[in-house]
């Protein structure tokens, strides 16, 4: 979705329900521990099963997970996560090592994937998308994934839209 339609706000609450029966761990690049707290109480969102953590660096995002061992695992965003292996020579000559560009982007989801394949962790990855529309980073990663939501509306009306792009699971012809 765009920059302040209410993803992070919808994933909160989301958390609620997965907090029911799961462990969450909510990973924040963009906000802090207490920001999310704020926000999380005014949402009435509170579960002895969420863990938050504000962190851009996915070395330390991986070892968390390790040590807390969480069933689901909330990424917001993607597009502030950077793979420190990246800014080393071998991480490739020409591409940008900053959180946000294509390659970035790129090796941070497919180490999002292999942990989520290899560990039973139930990832959910936040993207912005662009001015056209399209996820902020390459195309590619929309084949990686197994579902695309979109998250559309106007940030200053009621409702939003949450459109399946894609979904290796269901259809994509409804929309909520």
């Amino acid at each position: 979705g765009a920059p302040g339609i209410g993803k992070s706000t919808l994933m909160l609450q989301i958390c609620k329900k997965l907090g029911e029966f799961s462990k969450v761990l909510y990973v924040s690049g963009e906000e802090s521990a207490h920001q999310l707290k704020l926000r999380a109480q005014r949402l009435d969102v509170e579960s002895e099963n969420l863990y938050v953590l504000s962190e851009t660096c996915l070395g330390n995002i991986l070892e968390c997970v390790q040590s807390e061992q969480p069933d689901v695992l909330i990424v917001d965003s993607i597009q502030t996560l950077y793979n420190e292996d990246l800014d080393s020579p071998a991480g490739g000559v020409g591409q940008s090592t900053s959180p946000g560009s294509i390659s970035q982007v790129k090796e941070c989801t497919m180490a999002l994937m292999q942990l989520a394949k290899g560990q039973g962790v139930t990832v959910f990855v936040i993207g912005h998308v662009n001015k056209e529309g399209s996820i902020a980073g390459p195309k590619v990663l929309e084949h990686m994934v197994d579902c695309v939501l979109y998250f559309e509306g106007d940030q200053h009306m009621t409702y939003r839209i949450l459109r399946a792009a894609k979904n290796r699971f269901g259809a994509t012809n409804e929309i909520g």
